[in-house]
């Protein structure tokens, strides 16, 4: 028999691709409350600031409505605006609920969590993070039980698109310091790269070289695939606030068949051989020889570029494999 699964987040981004893999998964059954925002006030943006962010969603007052009985699991995607009283509540009332709390983001970070997720991670009956170190920090904040994975990809929207080559050197991805002095240093050496992303609009256009191709909005959907399959080179760099041992577009580039390089961490290495199916480096000067070379050597390039891809076809990088896991997980906490 399905279980029935409450999915609670706003159905967009990764958490939509997450929600849509979820809905695949044979053993459930999947609804989401509703997620239509109500407008932000100052007083909300104060509330944010506190950690103790506003419920614009009204998912509180929502789940207190909801017929409840024939929910079997609750999935929180972060969870910074539900309240510890909420979650109490229900475990009283329904204590067959398994509650589920997923996140991409470094949540012991104090930046990324709230005092209400910090205050509700004792009812979670499985913590799920994307962020190895989360484990140990995650269980010292009172959670119970923390189940690390690796990034993944969706298998509707990152495909592999048989496009000509349009980009020498593409990186997607929001400005940062640390990726504006690598992207500069490649570009001072000649290196052209075209770039996509949020935030480039706030940086002083006088500190970026004239090789760096600025379009100051992020790549969605088709589109983003399109442009990371038709890229000779697709960089990957991590934020280095969230401390990133890999990253979204780990898996996302090879799952679209673009050739990666990426920053060379332990996690990246066993997620992908190196220079066989994906190509790292550890400071400018490499990542400056590596982009040099492969923009040379097509049939390397090329081949790395294939095996990276398999790699993502024949491993359980999907957010479907991901989900598996987690049900599977949580079903055993029955047994």
């Amino acid at each position: 028999m399905k279980k029935n699964l409450l999915f609670i987040h706003p159905l967009r981004g990764n958490a939509h691709e997450l929600y849509k893999a979820l809905g695949r998964n044979l053993n459930l059954k999947v609804t989401h409350l509703k997620d239509t925002a109500k407008s932000q006030t100052l007083l909300d943006k104060i509330k944010f600031k506190l950690k103790i962010p506003s419920d614009i969603y009204s998912y509180n007052k929502q789940l207190k409505n909801y017929n409840l009985n024939n929910i079997d699991i609750v999935f929180i995607v972060k969870g910074n605006e539900i309240y510890p009283s909420t979650l109490k509540k229900i475990k009283v009332n329904f204590p067959h609920i398994k509650f589920i709390n997923w996140s991409q983001d470094d949540m012991y970070a104090w930046h990324n969590r709230s005092l209400y997720y910090t205050f509700s991670l004792r009812y979670y009956d499985l913590v799920v993070t994307q962020k190895s170190y989360n484990i140990v920090e995650l269980q010292n904040l009172g959670a119970k039980r923390v189940l690390f994975q690796n990034k993944a990809y969706s298998k509707e929207l990152h495909k592999s698109y048989q496009v000509d080559f349009k980009y020498d050197v593409l990186f997607i991805g929001a400005a940062e310091k640390e990726r504006i002095d690598s992207l500069n240093y490649l570009a001072q050496n000649g290196i052209k790269i075209i770039i996509f992303g949020g935030g480039w609009n706030k940086v002083d256009k006088t500190l970026l070289h004239k090789n760096l191709y600025i379009n100051e909005h992020d790549l969605v959907g088709e589109n983003y695939a399109k442009a990371l399959s038709s890229a000779k080179i697709s960089l990957c760099f991590l934020r280095k606030i969230n401390r990133d041992l890999q990253t979204s577009r780990s898996i996302e580039i090879p799952a679209c068949k673009g050739f990666m390089i990426a920053e060379r961490t332990d996690e990246h290495l066993k997620l992908f051989e190196e220079d066989k199916e994906a190509v790292y480096f550890s400071d400018n000067d490499e990542l400056l020889k590596k982009v040099q070379y492969y923009l040379k050597n097509s049939k390397e390039r090329e081949n790395i570029r294939e095996n990276g891809y398999k790699r993502c076809m024949n491993s359980n990088y999907s957010y479907d494999d991901r989900v598996n896991e987690i049900i599977e997980k949580v079903f055993s906490l029955d047994e």
